[in-house]
């Protein structure tokens, strides 16, 4: 989500649930219990022979939405450079679909990328194609966007997520009969996977996953504007692997199906039932979009690229996890690699606010002589600085890992904790070229890895449902280590021990102001 957009919508459900705090998390909050968790945890891989991960509590759900770890023989993976090549991926099976579309994104704009890909789709519907579209409710309040999800509707493309009229809050309605786990302390979890899925089912199958919204600014359709001007990291998968982001993909639709049925006659689906069958007889509704001429020309360069890609097949696993059934399988996921580290723990992530869990792991891991590097966006390139500034706070106490005799008594140089800030800016450029990081992924020992849409934040912990996919490929990882050591870092800048002391208790007002704006509202960030 547009972090402004999101800030707004928790003060106002934070203040619609008298105020209450997020439910009882899946580690424990106390420093004993968090260490007996990690522990816990890491004690099984996640892919190996030995691969266990704690479900969800409820006994109909249990682990049932845990995919299986698919072998070389069931997965192929590449790793895209950036959004350029991500668009192009996209656009050029979107082109060479014959059976099936399946979107899923928290945001899906109405600019002049998103418009292009919503023309394939209509394309595709018209030639008999199945194409279906997830986006989070209120994620994409633009007036443009709205109207280019009812053109889509019109066209007989269901978009889940998007009512017209703004009617979405209907399905937004916590009602506990009506809609099983839900939880009304709660009522600001989003859908903020992010999921691309062409020919599902078919030999042809292919996926595109990791980070990436829709929008000009995540495929970088406009690089003389820094601010709309993103770096983010996705992969493309084929093989049998694609059928469990199908399985998830089609688990939400009908999740929301489920929703809406439960609203009786508010069903909005009844009503555009009816809709489609006038607009048979009378034509649909002509829509116009504004677009900027030099955009529309910089989006079909985007689409006429042809990057080269490097498939591998790997060993990997796709992982969903949804908070509103207690699963928390990407955290695991992330606990279970950083403690299983034996060299280097490499992390890039948009929004950091380390939670307990997490925060345990990467200073474990730093005493056991691991090399762990991470890199955030400094309040400078975050669309909403306020999480930077909360996120600041937790440096000091995790560099003092630094301090510790257990480092201190470590062979390898490397040994420790370093933190960056993403900047966008090279130290040998005049000005800054990029705006927001908003990857999300990691590296270990150069071997393994996670992409995917998982922030290491207490909202993708607790509220957010989100996908990942880990691979054991030392090609591919060894390429995202490159992008991260010779790419990512250079264009951020390292925080020292004295910056971090600072940063937890600013001397400016202002800052000491924001800063605590942000964690009134931390755990919905």
């Amino acid at each position: 989500m547009h972090r402004s957009c999101r800030l707004i919508l928790a003060a106002t459900l934070t203040l619609a649930a008298g105020c209450a705090t997020t439910g009882a998390p899946p580690a424990p909050a106390d420093r004993d219990g968090v260490a007996d968790y990690v522990l816990e945890t890491s004690a099984t891989s996640v892919l190996g022979p030995d691969a266990s991960f704690a479900g969800s509590p409820y006994p109909d759900v249990a682990a049932s939405g845990l995919f299986p770890v698919r072998g070389p023989g069931e997965c192929e993976v590449a790793v895209l450079q950036g959004g350029e090549d991500s668009f192009a991926v996209r656009l050029d099976a979107l082109r060479k679909a014959r059976r099936s579309i399946r979107i899923q994104a928290l945001v899906f704009k109405g600019d002049e990328s998103g418009l292009r890909v919503a023309e394939i789709l209509k394309q595709k519907k018209a030639e008999g194609l199945d194409v279906r579209v997830i986006v989070d409710a209120f994620s994409n309040p633009w007036l443009q966007t709205q109207w280019m999800y009812f053109d889509l509707k019109q066209h007989g493309i269901e978009v889940e997520g998007y009512e017209a009229m703004a009617l979405q809050w209907l399905n937004e309605l916590p009602i506990p009969k009506l809609t099983p786990h839900v939880d009304p302390s709660q009522p600001d979890k989003r859908f903020h996977e992010k999921m691309w899925i062409v020919d599902g089912g078919t030999e042809a199958a292919i996926a595109v996953t990791g980070g990436l919204n829709i929008g000009n600014e995540y495929f970088r359709a406009d690089p003389g504007h820094p601010d709309r001007y993103w770096r983010d990291q996705d992969v493309v998968l084929r093989g049998a692997v694609v059928a469990d982001l199908v399985a998830a993909f089609d688990r939400n639709f009908e999740y929301f199906l489920d929703v809406k049925k439960s609203r009786g006659i508010f069903n909005t689906n009844i009503y555009w039932d009816a809709t489609r069958k006038t607009m048979d007889r009378t034509g649909r509704m002509p829509i116009s979009f504004k677009t900027d001429p030099a955009l529309v020309a910089s989006v079909a360069a985007l689409e006429a690229r042809r990057p080269a890609l490097d498939f591998r097949p790997a060993t990997c696993r796709f992982i969903q996890n949804r908070p509103r059934l207690k699963e928390t399988y990407i955290q695991q996921a992330y606990i279970k690699l950083i403690e299983r580290a034996q060299r280097e723990v490499l992390v890039a992530n948009a929004y950091f606010v380390p939670t307990p869990s997490i925060a345990t792991a990467l200073t474990e891991a730093a005493k056991r002589c691991v090399a762990v590097r991470l890199i955030s966006n400094s309040p400078e390139t975050n669309d909403l600085p306020e999480i930077s500034l909360v996120g600041r706070g937790y440096y000091k106490d995790l560099l003092a890992v630094n301090d510790s005799p257990e480092v201190a008594a470590c062979a390898n140089p490397e040994a420790g904790l370093r933190i960056w800030e993403w900047v966008g800016q090279a130290a040998d450029e005049a000005t800054r070229g990029q705006g927001t990081m908003h990857s999300k992924y990691a590296v270990v020992d150069g071997t393994r890895s996670l992409v995917g849409s998982y922030n290491l934040d207490p909202r993708s912990e607790k509220l957010n449902s989100e996908t990942a996919v880990v691979f054991l490929q030392p090609e591919l990882s060894n390429a995202l280590r490159r992008a991260f050591l010779d790419g990512d870092l250079r264009y951020g800048r390292e925080v020292s021990a004295e910056q971090a002391a600072q940063f937890e208790a600013p001397a400016s007002v202002v800052e000491r102001f924001r800063k605590s704006i942000g964690h009134l509202f931390e755990q919905h960030l």
